[in-house]
């Protein structure tokens, strides 16, 4: 839904999340109890070409099997590598799709990827793309555009101010704030808006949307900073929520002093998700919440995922960044990271988030509904009692119904749990195998107070459910 006011109107100002502890505006999603996830599809191949991990057909085929071992859990899956030969390729344009990912049977890239929006939604998966508004590339269609109106940060010098290498071309940063002034932004925006239904999807993942001064211009971080936010409340006028890849919180003061996390409350969720002990407990999930916990030496958040928990990337399951080819065999990685990641995350991310202490040896998070999470092990204890111990976990699949748990061991064995609630106090239960092609045959069990004993193959996962 498009927001009443002007795009002109639309304010920069710093959003004091601490006064409600909630989002500026409630998110689109609820990235809480959502499996965000990236799947990379292509990257150019240097040679003027498209080196593709994944095509439409096979992602579709991933997103069907991923919805059987989940059973119908949310999700929601960006593409990377969709527009032009892949990955990084043409920035700032957005108005092709990657001719190399198209299905047989459709006339162009974008309609296949219109098809896999459609056909992700019959399988409880929100698809969307990967984009990136902060590079810039000469052989980009929009690059003498770019340059003629001024629409690039600058060094003292005048010249073009750089930003990264990838795929072997040098990146030059686009200033935000004469993007967003001269309506060059929205223009980006609108024009990939007619292109894909983002609208419907709701939810749109925006690369490295760091912020830049523009020395040549004397415009500091603060100009950038501003107008980054302007971006992020035009998207949600439009009914799109902005997930991106960190937390940022570049030196407004200078190196030696970072300023604060600028986007707190805009932002739902950060894929490299580097928050501090005391970030956590200030800071609800579903205000801001985040994919892997810690990332490139960024302090903080590189273990705390165990004790509040971190959702599946999905990214590097699919592909192999070694031999840059699709990773055959990821099932069983899959569904180890669905039971070991998602299901912790979903059931942590439920509950209100009361103190977390560091003693020698340990740190440990007090959760409401008398759940406690230690970082060694890692533990999660409900009333004592344990839902995760190291490798092994018991945890609810409420998606599925009140009345059902998943439990799965990595290293396999024998484990006997005490049932929580809701299976507590029941008589008996089904139980079945969940393997990597979904759920298996179903058996029913008794239930001898409240416990109940489980042999694992290793990987190997049930589905329990109390029948009364």
């Amino acid at each position: 839904m498009i927001d009443a006011r002007d795009w002109k109107e639309i304010a920069g100002d710093d959003y004091d999340w601490r006064v409600t502890a909630k989002p500026e505006r409630p998110y689109i999603h609820d990235y809480t109890k959502t499996m965000t996830m990236k799947m990379f599809l292509a990257e150019p191949d240097g040679r003027g070409g498209s080196r593709v991990f994944i095509d439409i057909d096979k992602a579709a085929d991933i997103i069907r099997r991923v919805d059987r071992m989940t059973m119908g859990a949310p999700k929601i899956l960006y593409l990377v590598g969709w527009q032009y030969n892949g990955h990084d390729d043409r920035y700032p344009a957005w108005h092709e799709g990657n001719p190399a990912i198209k299905r047989a049977e459709d006339r162009t890239p974008i309609e296949s990827i219109r098809w896999l929006m459609e056909e992700g939604s019959r399988h409880h998966t929100t698809v969307s793309v990967h984009i990136n508004m902060y590079d810039a590339y000469e052989n980009s269609p929009l690059w003498n555009t770019y340059v003629e109106k001024g629409l690039l940060n600058t060094t003292t010098d005048g010249k073009p101010d750089k930003a990264g290498v990838w795929n072997g071309l040098q990146a030059y940063s686009i200033n935000y704030g004469r993007e967003w002034e001269t309506g060059f932004a929205k223009k980006r925006i609108d024009e990939i808006l007619e292109l894909l239904p983002l609208e419907r999807a709701g939810t749109v993942h925006i690369d490295a949307f760091h912020c830049r001064p523009d020395m040549g211009r004397g415009q500091g971080y603060e100009d950038s900073q501003a107008a980054r936010r302007k971006i992020f409340r035009y998207w949600r006028d439009r009914g799109i929520d902005v997930t991106s890849e960190f937390l940022y919180d570049e030196p407004v003061f200078g190196y030696e002093k970072p300023g604060p996390d600028q986007l707190i409350g805009l932002q739902p969720m950060a894929w490299h998700f580097s928050q501090k002990l005391s970030d956590y407990i200030d800071r609800p999930a579903g205000l801001i919440c985040g994919g892997s916990a810690g990332h490139r030496g960024k302090p903080g958040g590189e273990k705390l995922g165990a004790l509040f928990g971190e959702n599946i990337v999905g990214e590097p399951l699919w592909a192999d960044w070694k031999n840059r080819t699709f990773r055959s065999g990821w099932e069983g990685h899959f569904l180890e990271d669905f039971c070991l990641k998602y299901l912790p995350f979903r059931f942590l991310n439920g509950l209100h988030r009361l103190s977390a202490a560091c003693t020698p040896g340990e740190i440990t998070a007090k959760l409401s509904k008398n759940v406690t999470t230690m970082l060694n092990g890692p533990v999660i204890l409900q009333g004592g009692e344990k839902l995760r111990e190291g490798n092994d976990v018991l945890l609810p699949a409420d998606w599925i119904s009140k009345k059902t748990l998943i439990t799965y061991s990595k290293d396999g064995g024998t484990r006997t749990w005490t049932l929580p609630r809701p299976l507590k106090g029941a008589s008996s239960a089904s139980v079945q195998d969940l393997t990597t092609e979904g759920p298996g045959k179903e058996t029913i069990r008794r239930v001898s107070g409240s416990r109940m004993t489980f042999p694992y193959l290793p990987g190997q996962a049930y589905i329990v459910t109390a029948r009364d």
